[in-house]
């Protein structure tokens, strides 16, 4: 058996979740009272892939013998298949990687596998190039992996030489990052040398930028590596006479002085307002300490270090916050993906993003812009506004209520119920998109799969959410006792009504509005439509005239919300077409409105009609009445399908 080469420390990783740079995974399968061994390929193809991800990345802790809750079950293995087992990252990587070793705890033996970042692409034998991404493992390929490695391992500014000395560093923020790496048994230098925070040159010890960065005991030679704070009195700044910006004093130091600082600063200024929180009205923060701590720390995580004229700066202004980072995004990044709240891990600076999470500085799970996104959401508060430039990346956070009459009455319903904020935000989930699933909760509250199954269970027990069991698909709705008296008298669950959640992802974006209405939740696909309705539909014909078309769409969002992708499955029309043609003038003419009007580009958008006039009878003789310019014929012929 194989023991560990040093003293590695599991604690650490008892109760962590997975992340992206964690992972943690049961040797056993079956039901509690009957776990049976797992396939032992099948766990060494895991294996193989999983340390390769890693090390493609920037390293991670693999470890087996954990169950899903947190349980520790270690391993029935024989001593050949053990061996066989811990030697898969050295005979299966191509470079191979160390091997795993064997560490007790509580009486049972763990698999662990503590695995470097390389300075260039790892394949698995047979399998290609995978790479952690978050708290997933995916397919990538060997250029995309070459580039990453050279950007943030090799080209970066924290990859470059620092003349400071070991001994000019902070011992003691050193020591309680071994701590929580689990490596506390290594040296100082040791622990440098494995995150790649330093090099050997001979008897001598090179320390890199990112080690100064981050653990200069008199604060890194940088001119500007701390954080500006600005106060607005109004909502623009102002100058000359009337200037009504103040800065509080510039924050510097290393890089956990300047966040711990910078944190007690920013709460400072923060506005207490009485918000909902929960069912209940509440004096908090005027934004969720999540959203905005999440804003700071990727600008402190992911600026651009060899931007030595400028700082971050933070700036508070009466109706938003703006947290503004040097350096422009990086060419991997996509900002469409990081809109539509898609979980992408691309790091400038892999040596410091690794380190702070030794420190404890950050939660390692790859959730934190579509956490910031859903926080907001749940405050009632706009969705945050990402703005790159060349230069520069800002985080915009505002703190203007959007909370509707809808979701003022939906609090009303459930004001007899003693809720915590977990399971209000689940059944303020469901009322939003007509569902929730263990997948949505997971994202929303940043919790792992068993803690958002026990949210989920206890408010079907309480008869506050209904299940639909669909195995992999299950998802919940809310109860008839909490859904609006109209609906639950005409039994309209989401789920007579056909909005399945079949559609999720499924759909285009309009033009112009980055990846709005992908991942619908409210798509109604299994509707079937009256036959006044239908005939409508029938009588469009395969050239429609565009008032034609636009009157059909008008009533089908009529008393519904519907999706881009339902509609254009009705009409028998390109999503693409119809967003860019009908759906977006529409809603400039007043004709629709869309679920989350401030942002046009939602994941879960869907269109309803306006205040309608007249009796609408679907026959010959009736017309919708279409608010707006009139259009032209030669308008009319443009916009056809």
């Amino acid at each position: 058996m194989t023991s560990s080469p040093f003293t590695f420390d599991v604690t650490p990783f008892l109760t962590q979740d997975e992340g992206q740079h964690f992972d943690r995974k049961s040797l056993f399968h079956g039901p509690p009272d009957a776990k049976k061994p797992r396939d032992r390929k099948e766990v060494r193809d895991q294996v193989a892939r999983w340390v390769a991800g890693f090390a493609n990345a920037e390293g991670g802790v693999l470890i087996l013998g954990i169950e899903d809750d947190y349980t520790i079950s270690g391993h029935q293995l024989p001593a050949t298949a053990l061996q066989t087992l811990l030697s898969v990252p050295h005979a299966r990587c191509e470079p191979p990687l160390p091997p795993g070793f064997v560490v007790s705890h509580d009486g049972h033996d763990l698999v662990v596998f503590d695995v470097p970042s390389t300075d260039g692409p790892v394949k698995v034998t047979g399998d290609g190039f995978p790479l952690r991404m978050g708290d997933q493992t995916v397919d990538s390929s060997e250029s995309k992996i070459q580039a990453l490695k050279l950007q943030g391992l090799v080209e970066s500014h924290e990859s470059r030489p620092s003349a400071l000395r070991l001994a000019e560093l902070n011992l003691e923020l050193l020591a309680q990052a071994r701590r929580g790496a689990g490596l506390e048994s290594l040296s100082d230098v040791d622990y440098l040398l494995k995150r790649k925070l330093a090099d050997r040159r001979g008897s001598e010890l090179v320390l890199r930028q990112a080690a100064e960065l981050l653990f200069a005991r008199l604060g890194p030679d940088h001119p500007n590596a701390g954080v500006r704070v600005f106060r607005v009195v109004g909502t623009e700044r102002r100058l000359g006479a009337t200037h009504n910006v103040e800065e509080r004093p510039r924050i510097e130091g290393n890089l956990p002085e300047v966040w711990r600082e910078a944190v007690s600063v920013i709460g400072g200024l923060m506005r207490q307002p009485s918000r909902l929180v929960g069912n209940r009205f509440q004096v908090v923060s005027e934004y969720p300490r999540f959203s905005w701590q999440e804003a700071l720390l990727n600008a402190i995580a992911h600026r651009d270090y060899s931007v030595q004229g400028n700082c971050i700066e933070v700036w508070l202004f009466d109706d938003r916050m703006e947290v503004v980072s040097p350096g422009g995004l990086l060419p991997e990044l996509n900002l469409q993906e990081l809109l539509s709240r898609k979980r992408v891990h691309c790091s400038r600076n892999p040596r410091l993003m690794r380190t702070l999470v030794d420190l404890g500085l950050t939660r390692d799970q790859g959730e934190g812009i579509p956490r910031m996104f859903a926080e907001m959401e749940d405050a009632f508060l706009p969705a945050p506004r990402i703005e790159p430039t060349a230069r520069s990346v800002s985080v915009v956070l505002g703190n203007t209520t959007t909370l509707t009459e809808a979701d003022r009455s939906f609090v009303e319903r459930l004001a007899s119920e003693e809720l915590t904020q977990e399971e209000f935000r689940a059944l303020l989930q469901a009322h939003r998109h007509t569902q929730v699933d263990n997948a949505s909760l997971r994202q929303l509250i940043g919790l792992d799969t068993l803690g958002a199954s026990q949210i989920l269970r206890r408010l079907r027990d309480r008869s506050l959410l209904e299940l639909h069991p669909a195995g992999s698909q299950s998802y919940y709705t809310l109860a008839r006792g909490v859904l609006p008296t109209d609906d639950a008298d005409r039994g309209e669950t989401p789920v007579n009504r056909g909005e399945l959640k079949a559609d999720r992802g499924d759909l285009e974006a309009d033009r112009g509005e980055l990846a709005g209405d992908r991942g619908d939740l409210e798509a109604d696909r299994g509707e079937l439509l009256d036959p006044a309705m239908q005939a409508a539909i029938a009588a469009l014909g395969t050239r429609p005239r565009k008032e034609k078309l636009r009157e059909v769409i008008a009533l089908l969002c009529v008393d519904h919300w519907r999706t881009s992708a339902w509609l254009a499955d009705q009409i028998n029309i390109k999503v693409r077409n119809l967003a860019d043609r009908h759906l977006g003038p529409m809603v400039k003419y007043g004709t629709l409105e869309r679920r989350f009007p401030d942002t046009p580009n939602h994941p879960e958008q869907a269109y309803h009609a306006c205040q309608l006039q007249g009796n609408l009878l679907l026959n010959s003789t009736q017309k919708f009445p279409v608010r707006g310019p009139t259009t032209t014929a030669s308008e009319a012929g443009a916009e056809k399908r």
